[in-house]
């Protein structure tokens, strides 16, 4: 990249200094001295040339004619003609050109200097692309440089392989490298087939080098205008936090919103307030407008506020939160206000004898409806624990755990009773491991491993918890209201690979291969509730298979399935495929995804699907091509396919992203769009 302007904070000559001045020819009369041929003015901060001399020594004021050029340390100039004063620094070049670091190059029918920081140019063109023949520029109807800071540019075409391609009314382009700069970032465009033709513009703040604010307004020619704000903040490494605000003003009158954010505070003695916030106005808001997959989807939306304390012993949280959940009709909000957790963490009693407990305060509010109902909640859960070791490869862990519990009301059946509960169970736990088995093949000629080494690991567990019969009143909302209330076991044969593999100049056991298969076994499957409270029909439950292979960092394997072993029949089926070959730009994943759920008709985007997503690299075109296909299994049909695309060509980025989502009002959405070298892009906010 050609570079300018440092030239001129080197058309240096210091008014106190007295340059050195040699020529084939010169003279002097009176004040003026005159130069000819091979004319060279030399100072500590760089060298002129030219082919005549004219210099006023009392006025400093100096005409140079003929192959001007001017060379410091980091810049260039060259000109057909210049006037300067070396007393006061101001500078004109007629018809030139020139670079400076860190990669500026500019031309001009006429290039003022008003100081040594500060220079102008009126029919120029500049681009930081220091390629011998530049790709793009920007041509200015005027502009003005600050040496080290920035240029600014009047009437200026973006140009193209000589193309023109954008006009900008104003550019503000820094100078410096690794410096955050306030000024407007490139704008966005692009169509859908909802919101039609839409433009956009955000402008960056950044008054300090730890805070930033971005302020952005979207205009869609079939919906309205969007205003955003977005800032961002380090403190310090304890104190950091973002967020994002976006609100929507329809052309009918109407408004959507969305808020999302985090928030993180050291406070000090272990103290720590940490926000995370996801809260949106109405599911519509992101199914109409989002054309990302992923989020026009999204049913859950949760925000939370942490007052945290941890130490050696335990932790203490107290939060306010709320979660909103949309699945059909009006959303169902469930809001702590607040939540107090205070935890012990075990600690030895005596020998392998540990104890712990957990004591829950909450208010809790179910919003549905516009109808409230309030709960007040206390649960104390002490537990015991005693692990005990008799062989190397036999281990028994047991713990005794107790449920104490005060609701500050009950129901029965769907309907609430006005009546407070008490609840008080106990539970024990046993978990045999072992016997261990493995065994060791030695492979030496392999270069992959020289051995590997296969365990399998059975794990049994029993559990005990008497029935209580108040259980059915209990109004649950998590998981502090289950509790077991059965005598079943479980079962898992755990079996693994591990292989020596070669990391760095040392061979590491890495494990390759794992597969387990587990389940449970109600003796009387009559007397069990299952955590969402459904009753156990059979005295075998579903078998939980698992299964990873990752033979390379570039090949892996994940199968997660449940098998119905009666209706022999997959509840859920999970696999994931991912594919990246070391010496091939393409790359590949694959996710199989299909389960079986009583509310089916509520989670229809989430209980079948195959997503197929890759891309390909071509380093020296500097493209880069990437792609997500999700296809509904059940129902046969596509539910989205996206494609994104990028162009690096030399020192300009474009960006292109398509997308097709038919499951909605919008099924079309494509933007275009490009950065230049240190001048950030506008964020598609709701595009991903």
């Amino acid at each position: 990249m050609r570079k300018f302007f440092l030239l001129f904070l080197s058309i240096f000559l210091i008014a106190q200094e007295v340059p050195k001045i040699t020529a084939d020819y010169q003279r002097k009369i009176g004040d003026v001295l005159e130069a000819r041929g091979d004319v060279e003015i030399s100072s500590s901060q760089g060298k002129v040339y030219a082919d005549v001399l004219r210099v006023n020594l009392k006025t400093g004021e100096a005409e140079l004619r003929g192959n001007v050029t001017l060379i410091t340390k980091n810049s260039f100039i060259a000109g057909n003609e210049a006037k300067y004063n070396i007393k006061t620094g101001k500078m004109i070049f007629k018809d030139a050109w020139g670079w400076a670091k860190p990669g500026i190059f500019i031309q001009g029918k006429e290039i003022k200097g008003e100081s040594k920081k500060e220079f102008t140019f009126e029919g120029g063109w500049f681009t930081p692309c220091n390629q011998t023949c530049p790709v793009w520029d920007l041509r200015a109807r005027r502009g003005k440089y600050i040496v080290d800071d920035h240029i600014s540019m009047w009437g200026t075409v973006l140009r193209i392989k000589g193309i023109p391609v954008f006009y900008f009314p104003y550019i503000y382009y820094p100078a410096k490298k690794k410096k955050r700069k306030t000024g407007f970032l490139m704008p966005k465009f692009g169509y859908s087939s909802s919101k039609g033709y839409y433009l956009g513009e955000d402008f960056f703040w950044a008054p300090r080098d730890w805070f930033d604010l971005t302020l952005s307004y979207d205009y869609f020619s079939n919906l309205g205008g969007m205003t955003s704000g977005e800032y961002r903040y380090i403190a310090n490494p304890g104190n950091y936090g973002k967020a994002l605000i976006s609100y929507l003003k329809y052309k009918e009158g109407n408004y959507d919103y969305l808020i999302k954010g985090a928030e993180v505070h050291d406070m000090g003695k272990k103290w720590k307030l940490n926000g995370n916030f996801n809260t949106v106005s109405s599911y519509e808001f992101l199914w109409n407008l989002s054309t990302n997959y992923q989020t026009a989807v999204q049913r859950n939306f949760y925000s939370s506020l942490y007052l945290t304390k941890s130490w050696m012993g335990g932790s203490f949280i107290l939060k306010a939160d709320e979660q909103r959940s949309f699945y059909g009709g009006e959303p169902v909000i469930f809001r702590h206000l607040p939540e107090m957790n205070l935890t012990m963490t075990r600690k030895r009693i005596l020998g392998s004898l540990y104890f712990s407990h957990t004591l829950l305060g909450d208010y809790i509010q179910k919003e549905k409806k516009k109808e409230m109902q309030t709960l007040q909640r206390i649960v104390y859960t002490p537990s015991l624990y005693l692990t005990l070791a008799p062989l190397p490869w036999v281990s028994f862990d047991n713990s005794l755990n107790f449920h104490m519990a005060y609701y500050s009301d009950s129901k029965e059946g769907n309907k609430r009773k006005g009546e407070p509960l008490k609840i008080f169970t106990y539970s024990y736990t046993g978990i045999l491991t072992g016997p261990i088995f493995y065994r060791i093949f030695n492979t030496p000629s392999l270069s992959y491993s020289p051995k590997f080494k296969h365990i399998i690991e059975p794990v049994i567990t029993f559990t005990y918890s008497p029935r209580v019969s108040s259980y059915e009143n209990v109004i649950s909302y998590d998981r502090y209201d289950y509790f077991p209330q059965a005598n079943f076991f479980s079962f898992a044969l755990n079996n693994r690979i591990m292989a020596k593999k070669k990391v760095g100049d040392e061979r590491t056991p890495v494990e390759i291969f794992s597969f387990s298969v587990g389940g449970n076994y109600y003796p009387n499957p009559e007397n069990v509730l299952s955590a969402l409270g459904t009753k156990i029909t059979h005295k075998f439950s579903s078998l939980n298979l698992n299964l990873r292979f990752s033979p390379t960092e570039r090949i892996s394997l994940y199968w997660l399935g449940t098998l119905d072993p009666y209706g022999k029949d997959f509840l859920y089926n999970s696999i994931t495929l991912s594919f990246k070959p070391k010496s091939f730009p393409l790359y590949a994943n694959l996710n199989y995804f299909t389960t079986q759920s009583p509310k089916e008709e509520q989670f229809n985007f989430l209980t079948s699907q195959m997503r197929l997503s890759g891309g390909l690299k071509i380093s020296p075109l500097g493209l880069n091509i990437s792609g997500v296909w999700d296809y509904d299994i059940k129902r046969k049909n596509t539910r989205q396919y996206t494609l994104y695309a990028t162009l690096n060509l030399q020192c300009i980025m474009f960006l292109f992203r398509f997308s097709y989502l038919p499951f909605r009002k919008e099924k079309y959405f494509f933007n275009v769009s490009f950065s230049l070298p240190q001048v950030g892009i506008g964020v598609n906010r709701f595009g991903g």
